[in-house]
C-alpha cells in the first residue's frame, strides 16, 4: 500500500473510529464477579484465501473489533494513535504491554526497529485487552498463545487465482498479485520473526477454504474460539 494512502483522511478516520470502538468495547465495567479475560483472534492468510473477509464475519458474530493489516500498519506509523491506546489502559495493562513489547524486541532480530516497535506495541495492546480480530502483520507471533486463537487460511493456487479473476482481473494480473503478495508476507515473517508463515505448528487452526464457503470457515473459527476460551460461549449464551 502506498504511503499516500496511509496519510489519507479517510483511512485516518477509519483508524480512529475502529480504535475508539475497541476502547469503548474493552472499557472496564463496575466490579462484579471475576471474569476471564477475552482473547484476540489472529488470522494469517494466503492472498485470495478469504482471510480478511472471514475475519470480518468472525468479528461480527463475536461482537469483536476488526483490525485488518491496513489499520494495524497505520497505527504502527502513528505514535499519536499508539499513545491513545496505552493512555486508555489501566496501570497493570500498561505494564503488561511494556513487558511483552520489551521481551519481543529483545528476543527477536527485528528489521526497521522503530516501525516494529510501534507495531508490536499496537498489537500487544490489543491482545492485552482482547475482543479483537487482527489480520496479518505477525500478530500470531507477537501475542502469547494462551491469550489468542491463531488461525491460518489457505487455498490452492487455482482457487485463489479464480477468486481474484472474479473481481475483474486478468489471469496474468491475478497470478502476479498473488505471487508478489505471498512473497512479501512470507519475507516479512522471515525477516522479523525468523519463522515460516506456512509452518502449521504456529497456528491453532488451519483452514483450506477451497471446498467450503467463507461463512462456514467463520463458523469453524467461532467454534474453535468458544472451545479454547469458554468465556466467549458463556457471554454469547448470556446475551441471547
Amino acid at each position: 500500500m502506498s504511503e499516500e494512502m496511509y496519510e489519507s483522511s479517510q483511512l485516518a478516520q477509519l483508524v480512529e473510529s475502529q480504535w475508539k470502538k475497541w476502547l469503548l468495547l474493552t472499557k472496564p465495567k463496575p466490579p462484579q464477579k471475576p471474569q476471564a479475560l477475552f482473547p484476540t483472534i489472529t488470522i494469517s492468510r494466503e492472498r485470495g484465501s478469504g482471510g480478511g473477509l472471514i475475519g470480518h464475519l468472525v468479528a461480527e458474530r463475536l461482537g469483536f473489533v476488526m483490525l485488518d493489516s491496513e489499520i494495524v500498519d497505520h497505527v504502527a506509523k502513528s505514535a499519536a494513535v499508539d499513545r491513545m491506546i496505552v493512555a486508555h489502559m489501566d496501570e497493570q495493562s500498561q505494564r503488561s504491554v511494556e513487558h511483552w513489547t520489551s521481551k519481543v524486541l529483545h528476543n527477536q532480530k527485528f528489521t526497521a526497529l522503530s516501525y516494529m516497535g510501534h507495531l508490536a506495541k499496537a498489537i500487544v495492546a490489543a491482545g492485552e485487552k482482547g475482543r479483537a480480530v487482527i489480520v496479518g502483520r505477525g500478530a500470531h507471533l507477537l501475542l502469547p498463545s494462551e491469550r489468542c486463537l491463531r488461525v491460518r487460511t489457505i487455498a490452492p493456487l487455482e482457487v485463489r487465482v479464480a477468486r481474484l479473476c472474479s473481481t475483474g482481473l486478468e489471469r496474468a494480473a491475478a497470478e502476479s498479485i498473488i505471487k508478489d503478495t505471498d512473497a512479501q508476507r512470507s519475507q516479512f515473517i522471515r525477516d522479523n520473526f525468523q519463522e515460516s508463515d506456512a509452518n502449521p505448528m504456529l497456528y491453532d487452526l488451519v483452514i483450506n477454504t477451497a471446498g467450503i464457503t467463507l461463512e462456514t470457515a467463520a463458523d469453524l473459527i467461532v467454534r474453535a474460539a468458544e472451545a479454547k476460551f469458554p468465556q466467549i460461549l458463556e457471554a454469547r449464551l448470556a446475551s441471547v
